[in-house]
């Protein structure tokens, strides 16, 4: 087994690693700060254009770029483009934050997500994880310069990422123990020859244990409304959106590629977890008045819905949650980005209550609210939906009918917080006004989210199409390279 050291494929986050040291390294020596947004903006289009050009292949036995990694790194990139624009928006509102800290921890965040979608062992999964999650931590502790107890919220969620690290290490040491590896691949081997499947199942239910805390689980979930109203608004559509779709996508990969012969012992599991998940978060979300607490505990819901791909342990029900997670990026984005809009000029209207008679004051923000609601709800024709949907008719097909119904029911009882806010929009009135003006850092991320969650729910089959082809040309160039 030869070792390849091409610098080719780890361009990208060689690129960003260096962006990321010059803003830190620099950003006290430029009075103009407003040079970090132009730079991280122009990094990541430059590293879009690098990723179209890269070629396939392996840094060291433990990174590879194929089919998986790429086409996810664009998601990612998306996502934090979008986040980025909007981020210029919210600081140019809120000037207490450190600029070049805000976009070098950003930067560091996705240089760990990148490597994470590339890992091809346990080790270098764990240690991407931490490069992607450490700066975040630091994110959301950087708004006690306006907010005190921003300090509180970063700190839960550091004690809960700490101890999702603790379960990944144990779970990790007692996969190596049973298979005498930490590669994806010799796992598998080791599996189908005469592995001990008891003690890595234990370990795998550790290390999802780890995973579960980033996607914010039952039982692991009660750091994220805290953390998601700590932090400036930005990262929380950031923490919610990206950091989710990657977790998850590299939870994926470890179910197709390393624990083949557990898939189906693991959806089983998976079973009370999601369905728990789904319904906890729901009735959570149902009571709160905070719009941005109401957004976290859905998204711990959300989280559960992305779940139940995973209890099928088939291709197709992989790519139906690595689909959803895509439309709820979209969705979580473009929601965020109307409460930086609405929190830049009112801070008051964060508050669902407060949104009364909002029609009257901005119809054209009160529908693009509407749009964003609905495709939360999953009311058609929107994205949020048809992703709801596929994820459904995939449990049927696999023989889970109950745990679709129940999924479904606890689906309805989740509509109700985004129909509470559409309440208030809509059918109450106020006498309140306030003035605002559209400007392009909100405009930008709203417009192409609400274009997006209507065309993925009108037409979403070319969008399931390219999550599916990717997932299976990964696994064929994977195991038939030849």
């Amino acid at each position: 087994m030869t070792i390849e050291l091409n610098f080719g494929v780890i361009l990208s986050e060689i690129l960003l690693l260096l962006v990321g040291c010059f803003v830190f390294l620099f950003d006290r020596f430029f009075k103009n700060k407003g040079y970090a947004f132009w730079l991280t903006l122009l990094s990541l289009l430059i590293a879009s254009g690098v990723l179209l050009i890269s070629p396939f292949g392996g840094f060291t036995l433990s990174y590879q770029n194929d089919f998986f990694s790429i086409v996810f790194k664009f998601i990612v990139l998306f996502g934090a483009f979008l986040v980025v624009i909007l981020s210029k928006n919210y600081l140019t509102y809120h000037s207490q934050l450190n600029y070049g800290e805000y976009y070098g921890f950003l930067i560091l965040s996705l240089i760990g997500a990148f490597l994470m979608l590339s890992s091809m062992d346990l080790i270098t999964m764990y240690l991407s994880m931490e490069l992607m999650s450490f700066p975040v931590y630091l994110l959301i502790a950087l708004n006690f310069a306006q907010q005190r107890k921003s300090l509180e919220g970063s700190f839960k969620y550091f004690l809960a990422g700490a101890m999702g690290s603790v379960f990944l290490l144990l779970g990790m040491g007692l996969v190596y123990s049973a298979t005498g590896s930490l590669f994806f691949m010799q796992i598998a081997q080791s599996l189908f020859g005469k592995a001990e499947l008891t003690y890595v199942l234990l370990g795998f239910l550790f290390i999802l244990a780890g995973f579960s805390v980033k996607m914010s689980f039952v039982p692991f979930h009660m750091w994220a409304p805290d953390a998601y109203e700590s932090a400036p608004l930005p990262i929380t559509s950031f923490i919610a959106s990206i950091i989710k779709f990657v977790v998850i996508a590299c939870l994926i990969k470890l179910l197709m590629v390393a624990f083949i012969p557990l898939k189906a012992k693991i959806g089983q599991i998976l079973i009370p977890v999601v369905l728990l998940t789904i319904l906890i978060g729901n009735v959570l979300a149902i009571k709160q008045d905070h719009l941005i607490r109401m957004l976290a505990f859905s998204s711990i819901a959300h989280a559960g819905y992305a779940g139940l791909g995973l209890i099928t342990g088939d291709l197709i029900g992989y790519s139906f949650t690595i689909f959803y997670l895509w439309v709820y990026l979209i969705m979580t984005i473009g929601m965020f980005s109307i409460a930086v809009f609405l929190a830049n000029y009112q801070k008051d209207l964060l508050y669902i209550p407060k949104l009364s008679g909002l029609s009257q004051i901005s119809p054209g923000l009160s529908f693009l609210t509407l749009i964003f609601m609905f495709a939360l709800a999953g009311i058609p024709p929107t994205a949020g939906f048809m992703g709801k949907f596929y994820l459904f008719i995939g449990l049927v097909k696999s023989g889970y009918i109950w745990v679709a119904i129940l999924a479904v029911l606890f689906s309805v009882i989740g509509a109700y917080p985004y129909l509470r806010v559409l309440k208030f929009i809509y059918m109450e009135k106020t006498e309140e006004t306030f003035s605002y003006r559209w400007e392009p850092g909100v405009w930008f991320p709203v417009s192409i989210t609400a274009f997006l969650t209507l065309l993925i729910g009108i037409y979403p089959k070319p969008w399931v199409d390219m999550v599916y082809r990717t997932l299976y040309l990964y696994l064929t160039f994977l195991f038939y390279p030849y």
